[in-house]
């Protein structure tokens, strides 16, 4: 992984953290107050559209995401992986499985922040006429190319019964899969939200979604170990405004959908429906996934780590070691 390239002169307050940092490498999760002084540039976050992710987006739509951070859209996600291993942002919003992956391939990430739990929002979607998962034998199913395409893929034909040669599987990136249906390219599709209440209106039904396979799709905001030594107090700050926009958003839904609905091109009605297909948890939540001491997400993890080991989307099992850490949560809730 490359490393964020230092300012041309950087303050002192960061060279001290970076020498310090080498003293206590394994007390990581501690060092975030070590980058107290504010920084010559923002800490730069990057997601791609997914309405768990929007609380985030929402805070800077209220005002409340503090001026040292700043939010990127990038036009694709792997646009937005290669902007990650660049060192040109610092964190990026994505789904545990893909973190993981991304891990696995030697890029050193630590999830600060569980954004959402897919209750339903990742499904699969058919032609009205297959009923049955075991219908999909010989059919043609569309899929992102990414590691949550191949979980979703891999966990699908689990539930049918069924191996990946009884099957044709397309490659669609998620920006085209209305399309893709559109044409009849495909059978079936594996997608999320927002696209999935698209494609309904199409007349795509559900066979399956994150419903019957719980516990299985976090989305999650991970961080490079170099910007938690150089940016923790934005970090923090950033946080802190998540959790008071999420608390706006669960005061006032509707203002909150409109104002979300905008930036992901949907409406407010679609919005609030692909609210309903996921948990947002609050930061005592966030704390309990996050806790160093046997927390929720590493349960989760050794889970995931079985099931993406047997499917070959990572190569060895998952190396804990700094993997998430609830040091940059704020202390108390925020309002």
């Amino acid at each position: 992984m490359r490393d964020l390239q230092p300012e041309t002169s950087p303050p002192a307050c960061q060279a001290v953290g970076r020498r310090r940092a080498l003293q206590a490498a394994s007390l990581l999760p501690l060092l975030g107050s070590l980058g107290a002084c504010t920084p010559q540039r923002p800490l730069v976050l990057a997601g791609r559209p997914w309405p768990g992710y929007e609380p985030m987006y929402l805070a800077r739509n209220l005002g409340y995401l503090p001026a040292q951070v700043e939010l990127r859209e990038p036009p694709s996600h792997d646009a937005m992986i290669d902007l990650l291993k660049a060192g040109q942002v610092d964190g990026v919003m994505l789904t545990l499985d893909q973190i993981l992956r991304l891990r696995d391939q030697g890029t050193d990430l630590t999830i600060v922040l569980v954004f959402d739990i897919s209750k339903g929002a990742d499904v699969l979607l058919a032609r009205p006429g297959l009923s049955r998962l075991a219908a999909l034998r010989g059919r043609r199913i569309g899929l992102v190319d990414n590691a949550l395409g191949y979980l979703m893929l891999s966990m699908t034909l689990e539930k049918a019964g069924l191996r990946q040669q009884d099957v044709e599987t397309r490659l669609i990136d998620y920006e085209s899969h209305d399309a893709a249906w559109a044409r009849g390219d495909v059978d079936a599709l594996l997608t999320y939200e927002p696209m999935a209440t698209k494609l309904r209106k199409l007349g795509a039904r559900a066979l399956l979604s994150t419903r019957e396979l719980p516990d299985t799709i976090f989305d999650v905001l991970a961080v490079r170990p170099a910007a938690l030594l150089t940016h923790g107090e934005p970090l923090r700050a950033a946080l802190a405004a998540h959790f008071r926009a999420l608390t706006y958003l669960r005061q006032n839904p509707w203002d909150s959908a409109y104002r979300i609905a905008t930036h992901l091109e949907i409406s407010a009605e679609e919005l609030i429906t692909s609210l309903r297909g996921m948990e947002l948890p609050d930061l005592i939540g966030n704390q309990r996934y996050l806790s160093a001491q046997d927390g929720d997400l590493q349960r989760v993890t050794n889970k995931l780590s079985a099931i993406m080991l047997q499917a070959g989307i990572i190569r060895q099992p998952v190396d804990s070691n700094r993997l998430y850490s609830g040091a940059y949560l704020p202390a108390t809730p925020t309002s």
